[in-house]
């Protein structure tokens, strides 16, 4: 019983015992080693070096061909300095230092992907298989802008500057183009260098970013208030890069009265006394609404003025109202030119106008004068009418 239960474990032993023979066997005639610190690569579609240490582990010297599988859609090449080498010869011990260059096809997309390295002599296998896993990633745009700040507020017939920096995400230098779009009736004033001077394109090296380039543009005066869009296009027609950003250009408006008189005259004539009356017209020529304006008038001691109405809540842009200013001098005012100031104000925008009044004086004289030479005329007619039948 004993020797059949021996014979089972010994049955049960041996293909390990051989299997492990065999793999030492395998390991201690090993006669290349293919080393690299890199396995495990994570990386947008690029073209991707590897270094690689191959090593002669014999005491006598050796022919080796290196061979590599690549995934379909990937091709490699094994370099020594700028050659590219599929064979070499190593001395007893000797090792040299390579570059294994792996090259994505347009068809390699997002995904792992595993490469093996191996060295063969003679048609067989004299080295460990070397793996590389690389792991693609999406990619991210060739370009980018930035900037601190996409929103610039200010009132119409000013100059907007705009800041912006351009960041080159791929691994070469690109020479890009600058280029804007704005509303209509806007100016474009050019781009400037952080060093202020005028440029149509700039050199951003690879994996590095070129700061402030600023865009100014000019808002016309009649632009209504709201939020325009300003467009920054970045381009490189031959590497098929084009990157645009929207800025935006907040137009606050700027409100601004104007006070006339209805007839457009500044000068009136009025009798001691009495009263003129004259219509005003305030107009908002601005670009937003005015708020609570008051109308009143400085006059000269004694006169009396009223304006009818005083107040006005809200005037819209481009809305006008009217208003009437009633002047009345005292009975006893000389006769003369005087100045009346009139006045619109409001907390948004105000304006002042000057009136020349000039009083005239009516004296009784000069009425019973004329009362004296009407009495005299008809009293000719009658003494003619009279003494003119005899």
């Amino acid at each position: 019983m004993k020797k059949i239960a021996l014979m089972i474990l010994a049955t049960l032993l041996l293909p390990a015992i051989l299997l492990s023979n065999i793999l030492t066997y395998a390991y201690e005639t090993r006669e290349v080693e293919i080393y690299s610190p890199i396995l495990s690569i994570e990386t947008e579609p690029k073209s991707i070096s590897i270094p690689i240490t191959i090593t002669n582990l014999l005491s006598e010297a050796k022919e080796i061909l290196l061979k590599a599988t690549c995934p379909r859609g990937w091709r490699y090449s094994i370099l020594f300095r700028e050659y590219n080498v599929s064979k070499i010869f190593l001395k007893g011990n000797e090792a040299i230092d390579l570059v294994l260059v792996l090259e994505p096809g347009p068809e390699v997309t997002t995904g792992q992907y595993h490469f093996n390295i191996s060295a063969y002599s003679n048609g067989r296998m004299i080295s460990n298989i070397l793996n590389i896993g690389v792991k693609i990633l999406t990619p991210t745009a060739a370009i980018s802008i930035e900037t601190t700040t996409s929103e610039v507020s200010g009132s119409p017939g000013s100059i907007f500057s705009f800041r912006f920096n351009i960041k080159n995400n791929s691994y070469r230098d690109l020479t890009l183009s600058l280029n804007a779009e704005v509303p209509r009736d806007w100016y474009i004033l050019g781009f400037k260098s952080y060093e202020g001077k005028m440029i149509s394109d700039v050199t951003v090296r690879a994996r590095s970013t070129y700061w402030s380039i600023t865009l100014d543009v000019y808002c016309p005066e009649e632009v209504e208030p709201r939020v325009y869009p300003i467009k920054v296009t970045v381009s490189e027609p031959v590497a098929g890069i084009h990157e645009e950003f929207i800025f935006r250009a907040a137009i606050t408006g700027t409100p601004k009265i104007e006070l006339t008189t209805e007839s457009e005259l500044l000068s009136y004539n009025v009798e001691a006394g009495g009263e003129i009356e004259i219509p005003l017209i305030i107009k908002n020529t601005g670009t937003a609404s005015v708020r609570d304006i008051d109308i009143y008038c400085q006059a000269p001691s004694g006169w009396k003025t009223a304006v009818l109405p005083n107040k006005i809540p809200s005037l819209p842009m481009k809305e006008k109202a009217n208003v009437v200013l009633y002047i009345s001098p005292p009975p006893g005012a000389i006769a003369g030119d005087y100045s009346i100031y009139v006045r619109a104000w409001s907390m948004d925008a105000s304006q002042e106008i000057a009136l020349r009044i000039t009083v005239t004086k009516t004296t009784y004289w000069g009425i019973i004068g004329i009362v004296v030479i009407v009495a005299a005329v008809f009293g000719l007619i009658m003494i003619f009418w009279r003494y003119g039948r005899l």
